[in-house]
């Protein structure tokens, strides 16, 4: 069964309505515990796990609790004291886990939560770490890793799923549909939408006409695509899409931004790793700082995924007036229903997908989209509740825990 999570009432920083003889959460003041954020990617790279976790982490300091996330470091990054090194490119997974458990183990006494992300191998290991230290943990599934080929890998993948999920004392998905598929191994998960920054994400006249200054466009319509470029994002599709005959008249732009991932190499006849990369493209590159402004030069989000739980970029891109072509997996369908504007195709299909892209570039984006998107987002994705209900949670795991400390055995 699936539980929405509804915010609680009394004080922000509390463990409730307090009485003189009641004590703060485990012996501090209420706004003296920490978070230690768990996150598989690099910080730097446009995912929507690591803006996930940047965008709560901040909020959850502005109510005075201090976080640390431990994710790998981009290349050439400078090195910070939570970031973790990973070398070369073999048995990447494993690295972050052991180092992952080593930075655990040293900033042991900076954090009184887990927060941990994904059924990734990073976070069984966190999860079971927070376990011996007598940590409570809370696990968010953003949706289901994708599927590795081989019986052996699918086996393991299989039974991390299982032991994170049972070992994390709380579960919350992003969506029902990955609450859902979840269901099996863990009942009553939590549901907490993803929430968006909107005074970050929303339309910057300005910066639009910098940038499409910048990139030499015109009056032609630009569709963006920001993520990371592995198959399961759909890149791959968006590559075919944009050479078909159903394109080759039109005129429009691709803005490409994010970059790819070693962990999961695109097939080697992708376009990317030949010289025959269509010249609608304008390939940007990792520019997650800069990500607010390109989706004010752009027109139209392209969000071609496989898989998805609770898609932040695309409610980024909401968010800042721009409507979306999506797959028509079901948590996208849902977004484009409730927001009442966009369009969808047939998820794994680049023809279809070049088909309703030559609709839009043809008939144009309605005038209505861009105000309607925005709307959508102010209303049902809100980053301040999105960040309150999350320390609620923290708060009620502390309360228990302290509870049972306190009770005789």
């Amino acid at each position: 069964m699936t539980r929405r999570v509804q915010p609680t009432k009394g004080p922000l920083y509390g463990c409730g309505e307090k009485t003189d003889q009641q004590k703060p959460c485990n012996g501090r003041s209420s706004s003296e515990f920490g978070v230690c954020f768990t996150v598989p990617y690099p910080r730097t790279k446009i995912t929507g796990i690591g803006r996930f976790v940047s965008d709560l982490s901040r909020k959850l300091q502005g109510f005075g609790v201090e976080t640390i996330v431990l994710a790998p470091s981009a290349q050439g990054a400078p090195a910070e004291e939570s970031s973790i090194q990973l070398v070369g490119s073999l048995l990447l997974n494993f690295q972050l886990g052991v180092r992952t458990l080593a930075a655990m183990t040293r900033l042991r006494r900076r954090y009184h939560v887990l927060h941990a992300q994904h059924t990734h191998p990073q976070s069984l290991v966190a999860c079971l770490a927070a376990r011996v230290f007598g940590k409570p943990s809370v696990l968010t599934l953003h949706g289901r890793v994708p599927t590795p080929r081989g019986l052996a890998r699918r086996t393991v993948q299989r039974i991390s799923e299982i032991l994170t999920v049972k070992l994390s004392t709380e579960v919350v998905a992003v969506s029902t549909y990955v609450s859902e598929a979840f269901s099996q191994d863990r009942p009553n998960i939590k549901v907490v939408e993803n929430g968006v920054d909107t005074e970050v994400f929303k339309h910057d006249e300005a910066k639009r006409a910098e940038i499409r200054n910048e990139l030499g466009i015109g009056s032609e319509l630009a569709f963006l695509f920001a993520g990371r470029w592995v198959a399961s994002k759909g890149i791959h599709l968006l590559m075919k899409a944009a050479s078909s005959e159903w394109l080759e008249s039109q005129r429009f732009v691709i803005l490409l931004l994010g970059e790819a991932d070693p962990r999961e190499p695109l097939p080697a006849n992708s376009l990317f790793h030949s010289s025959r990369v269509p010249s609608t493209f304008r390939i940007i590159g990792a520019a997650s700082s800069s990500l607010p402004s390109y989706l004010s030069a752009a027109d139209v989000f392209l969000l071609p995924s496989l898989y998805e739980g609770m898609p932040l970029g695309l409610l980024e891109a909401l968010s800042s007036g721009l409507p979306a072509l999506v797959s028509d997996i079901p948590v996208n369908r849902m977004i484009i229903e409730r927001t009442g504007c966009g369009w969808t195709f047939k998820s794994g299909e680049s023809e279809d997908l070049a088909k309703a892209m030559h609709r839009i570039v043809a008939q144009g984006v309605p005038d209505s989209f861009p105000k309607r998107a925005r709307e959508a987002v102010l209303h049902s994705n809100n980053l301040d509740e999105e960040a309150r209900l999350y320390f609620n949670l923290y708060e009620e795991l502390l309360t228990e825990q302290n509870a049972r400390l306190r009770t005789p055995s």
